[in-house]
């Protein structure tokens, strides 16, 4: 235990540890639940691997059941690390207890391991959570990797998170502004029917020149041969204000439309 500890000897010492069976899981419960006021978490996130090499779930399940939510930042940031490590390892264990648990812990606040636990049974009751994780930076790219396993199963949601525009219409937050943008981009991924454009055929008109853009790539992709003149049209309005990285999107969007750029 004390080399599992070691930044030098640590991961060597974790398979000597599994080998002592399970006489070793209360040592490694102790390590597991001992509090880290340095932030480390090196050690502790070996004594989760440990655990579940050793079939050490309900151990794990505890320890993510404490709420414990340090008042330090740094502390925090450990004690973190060491939940998203358990969430991620105690998702190993396909019984619905464990999803149940972990979707309970991804509803209060979605830590990374968490997320991807939750996300590793693809049940569609979780779609919301991960959803709604699309306006977080640090949760973002696993979120959308998961959307993407769900499907058509996740296309109402991205749906309906791409036209919420949020309580105040003219101050949308940023985050608010990255998940819409993140559902559009999601929906232009998966490959959306082209039943679902009428949906979304006034977002060419948003506010926000990344969300228009978005739904003016599904117009070219889903649209209705109708809409082209609109699309043009709209193209041609979001290029007067437009910087040069944005104008070249545009171009190549007004390319494939074939619209007159004249």
């Amino acid at each position: 235990m004390e080399r599992l500890r070691s930044f030098h000897d640590g991961d060597a010492a974790l398979l000597e540890v599994v080998g002592l069976g399970p006489d070793a899981i209360p040592a490694l419960r102790d390590l597991l639940f001992t509090r880290e006021p340095s932030g480390l978490f090196q050690s502790r996130c070996r004594a989760v691997e440990a655990l579940a090499l050793l079939k050490g779930f309900s151990v794990l399940a505890d320890f993510l059941r404490l709420r414990r939510d340090p008042s330090d930042p740094v502390e925090r940031l450990g004690e973190d690390a060491v939940k998203s490590a358990a969430g991620r390892a105690l998702a190993r264990l396909r019984e619905p207890w464990v999803y149940e648990l972990l979707r309970a812990l991804a509803n209060e606040r979605p830590l990374l391991g968490i997320l991807a636990g939750v996300g590793s049974f693809l049940h569609d009751d979780s779609i919301p959570i991960f959803v709604a994780a699309l306006g977080e930076d640090d949760l973002r790219l696993t979120a959308h990797g998961i959307l993407l396993s769900f499907g058509k199963a996740a296309w109402s949601a991205l749906i309906a998170a791409a036209l919420d525009r949020g309580e105040d219409q003219h101050a949308e937050s940023e985050s608010h502004l990255r998940k819409r943008r993140s559902a559009l981009v999601l929906l232009l991924d998966g490959g959306i029917s082209r039943r679902s454009w009428s949906k979304l055929r006034d977002l060419m008109d948003d506010r926000d020149l990344q969300v228009a853009l978005l739904a003016c790539e599904l117009c070219v992709e889903i649209g209705r041969p109708q809409d082209r003149t609109k699309l043009c049209r709209r193209l041609n309005d979001l290029r007067t204000s437009a910087d040069w990285s944005a104008r070249e999107r545009i171009d190549k969007l007004s390319k494939a439309a074939e619209c007159d750029q004249r």
